[in-house]
């Protein structure tokens, strides 16, 4: 799991153009990325160290400190004031620790928040995500993982947008048909449960190849307010995974499998094959904004990776861009 609190030192202040009462603060936080917040006008200054949470960090509601936190159910997200983008909550260093990049998550008591997993809601429990043989889905965001968006330089790449849904899994290993939401693989208990629905929808128990997983965002109504406003719950596929091998399959060959074996749409491409360049790194928080198509609703973001998978010190090389004006429903 990524951290979602460190410590970080401010860079660089800057005034925000009509606002008296506000500025923006740009924050290193070492292993965790470079960061933009807005914070009151002369409490912070250049240099200073300074704890920074990142979107979906939840604070303690105990802490008086983030009594003003209340009205967003204590919950760190990314915003605009008066057009200035704040990517995160700054606040001054409480802690005993002074180095840009500490985790401090464990210290003043944080914890990430994680979509409810309403999928379960009509199933019962089979068993734990099988995690010792497939990877759960957890996309960095990309201030986070700086040292990415520069490797992917000079590579080809392709942009999906983030569907706004909740995460399903559906997998066929040693003999083994299994579904599971985000966290919890689950009993079939007559298909009541949405990643089952469409599992079943798809004849995924005769369809999908032995050894082989299927990860895709459900989507539709009474899922996380369906911000796409589909008509109906479907799934939309964004990652293959070759379980054997333990790799994941390349843009291309993900898209063909889909369209072999198990006839599901791949999450929408917004563009693709292109070549990744320091414009593309300088303007990456401008791709992610727009709404779901044919409704007024921004979307939640966009992810990028390259069409040939890649490994950075051992992490996939995948992130998402979350934009701005996105709102939960």
């Amino acid at each position: 799991m990524f951290s979602v609190a460190y410590l970080g030192s401010i860079l660089y202040i800057k005034p925000i153009d009509k606002a008296d009462k506000l500025e923006l603060a740009i924050v290193v936080c070492g292993k965790g990325g470079k960061w933009t917040g807005v914070v009151q006008k002369g409490v912070h200054k250049i240099g200073e160290i300074v704890e920074v949470y990142l979107p979906d960090a939840i604070v303690p509601s105990d802490d008086e400190r983030f009594s003003f936190m209340k009205s967003h159910k204590y919950r760190v997200s990314q915003h605009r004031f008066r057009g200035a983008p704040s990517e995160c909550l700054i606040m001054p260093n409480t802690t005993n620790e002074t180095e840009p990049g500490t985790d401090i998550m464990g210290i003043i008591g944080i914890k990430k928040y994680e979509k409810e997993d309403k999928t379960a809601l009509g199933g019962k429990v089979l068993q734990p995500f099988p995690r010792a043989i497939i990877p759960m889905t957890d996309e960095p965001n990309w201030q986070s993982v700086n040292h990415m968006v520069t490797a992917l330089i000079g590579y080809q790449y392709y942009i999906t947008r983030k569907m706004d849904g909740s995460s399903g899994t559906v997998y066929k290993y040693d003999g083994h048909f299994g579904c599971c939401s985000r966290r919890l693989e689950l009993k079939e208990e007559d298909g009541k449960a949405a990643v089952w629905k469409i599992a079943n929808k798809y004849n995924l128990r005769d369809r999908l190849p032995e050894g082989y997983a299927i990860q895709f965002e459900m989507c539709g109504p009474k899922i996380q307010g369906n911000s796409a406003e589909l008509t109906f719950v479907d799934g939309f596929v964004f990652n293959v995974w070759d379980i054997n091998n333990r790799k994941y399959l390349d843009f291309s060959d993900a898209r063909k499998f889909l369209a072999d074996c198990c006839w599901m749409e791949w999450v929408p491409v917004v563009s693709a094959y292109g070549y990744w360049t320091a414009d593309n790194c300088a303007e990456i928080q401008n791709y992610a904004h727009g709404c779901y198509p044919g409704t007024d609703v921004q979307q939640e973001g966009i992810v990028i990776r390259p069409t040939n998978e890649m490994q950075i010190d051992g992490e996939r090389l995948s992130f998402k861009v979350i934009n701005l004006n996105y709102k939960e429903r």
